[in-house]
């Protein structure tokens, strides 16, 4: 029998195995051991023409790994590169939608095999190719969107199983302060805290250190406004200002600008920003029985979430003030910083 004069592709060919392998391990499991971002549940299920990407990705690896075999590297070479082209245009997708990390190794080893492929086809002195490149600027976009989500918002207070509401707050806040006050009704919530400015921050740092010796929430965010001295001494003393940059304050900040960039993610940009993850329960009360018994009970339709006057927003200050929110009269402007307004009644 006759030997065949092509070189064959090793590297190609272990690459295309360790695509099929992956693709027909999420396929089969779903993947959620490397599921760390939203993305990997966007994109598990979703299906092109009824045919899901893994399952594309199946035949995909199977159809360079068998040309592999057969050392035809030119048409594998070929078929990677419109593979890593489609890649491309799912990693722009994912620039608008969620990183998926499976997705993103899929890539990687598509990648890979293109490039092995591209290597046993053209000649050692060969140009760099555009697509690749193109490709790895999108992968390093996407890369940065996973840490991105994994760096979750941080609280001072130990986190709670299942948090059904998520409350970011500012010490400086009237309207925040009111909300802080109910804190005992609010047993399931978490608090997250969001600064206005550079007072705020020692504020904060000074409120999770009571907090760390068993001090209630409210009453240490109240402890802590009354023993940071008022902003105009961080203009006159520079051992405030210096403070900033010690490591455990440099890290506070880093936190905290995780929990703002949440807010503003989140398409708001006033305090306090309240989350609920499912159906608040004083929209799930059943509505009070009728005086009359002829008097028909209020059609419990969709159309009275929008009469409840509770969803309204009272209380507003602005974040750009020298004093932030310490006037709650005063009329509203675009801060700086971030805006304030109460979601109390």
């Amino acid at each position: 029998m006759l030997k065949s004069a092509r070189p064959f592709p090793s590297a190609a060919a272990a690459a295309s195995l360790a695509g099929l392998l992956f693709c027909l391990w999420v396929f089969f499991t779903g993947g959620r051991a490397l599921c760390l971002t939203d993305g990997c549940t966007l994109f598990q299920d979703f299906r092109l023409a009824g045919i899901s990407l893994w399952q594309a990705g199946i035949v995909l690896f199977s159809a360079l790994l068998v040309l592999a075999l057969l050392r035809l590297p030119r048409a594998a070479h070929v078929l990677a590169a419109l593979a890593l082209a489609a890649d491309a245009v799912l990693l722009g997708i994912m620039l608008f939608t969620a990183p998926c990390l499976n997705c993103l190794i899929v890539g990687s080893l598509i990648a890979v095999t293109y490039l092995a492929f591209r290597s046993a086809v053209l000649p050692p002195r060969r140009e760099r190719s555009t697509l690749a490149a193109l490709w790895l600027v999108l992968l390093v976009i996407d890369l940065g969107g996973v840490v991105r989500d994994l760096a979750d918002p941080w609280m001072p207070l130990p986190a709670q199983n299942e948090s059904s509401v998520h409350v970011y707050f500012s010490p400086s806040c009237p309207a925040c302060r009111t909300l802080l006050a109910h804190e005992e009704e609010l047993a399931n919530a978490a608090w997250y805290p969001v600064p206005e400015d550079a007072r705020d921050i020692w504020i904060i740092a000074d409120m999770t250190d009571r907090l760390k010796k068993g001090m209630p929430l409210a009453q240490a965010a109240a402890e802590a406004r009354k023993a940071v001295p008022e902003a105009d001494a961080f203009e006159d003393d520079a051992s405030f200002r210096l403070g900033l940059l010690k490591p455990g304050m440099l890290l506070l900040q880093f936190r905290l600008w995780r929990n703002h960039a949440h807010v503003l993610a989140a398409g708001s940009d006033r305090l306090p920003f309240v989350e609920f993850k499912g159906l608040p329960a004083f929209l799930a009360e059943p509505s009070p029985a009728p005086d009359r018994e002829d008097t028909p009970a209020p059609a419990a339709d969709a159309s009275m979430l929008t009469d409840i006057p509770g969803l309204g927003v009272a209380g507003f200050c602005d974040g750009g003030s020298e004093i932030p929110c310490e006037d709650p009269s005063s009329s509203p402007s675009s801060g700086t910083l971030i805006d304030t307004s109460g979601m109390i009644q």
